[in-house]
């Protein structure tokens, strides 16, 4: 089983923003996962809004495409 990414696999990255999107009115909005524990899985931030345009609890949450992604070097092995 694939676990979810967490907000420190999240912040790992270089990310400190979610998007939540609404499926009922597609209303979406950014938040910041400052505050949030590092185990919280980023699936699971949307189960603590609701949209504020529609009312829906009816959401999902995905890391923000707005914010610019850290960099993340791999070591080459040069033989």
């Amino acid at each position: 089983m694939v676990q979810p990414a967490t907000v420190a696999s999240h912040r790992a990255l270089g990310l400190s923003r979610v998007e939540i999107w609404c499926n009922v009115c597609i209303h979406n909005a950014e938040i910041s996962t400052d505050g949030l524990p590092d185990d919280f899985p980023i699936p699971d931030i949307c189960l603590r809004y609701r949209c504020s345009k529609c009312g829906s609890k009816n959401l999902m949450s995905r890391p923000s495409v707005h914010e610019p992604r850290g960099h993340v070097t791999r070591k080459r092995d040069v033989s």
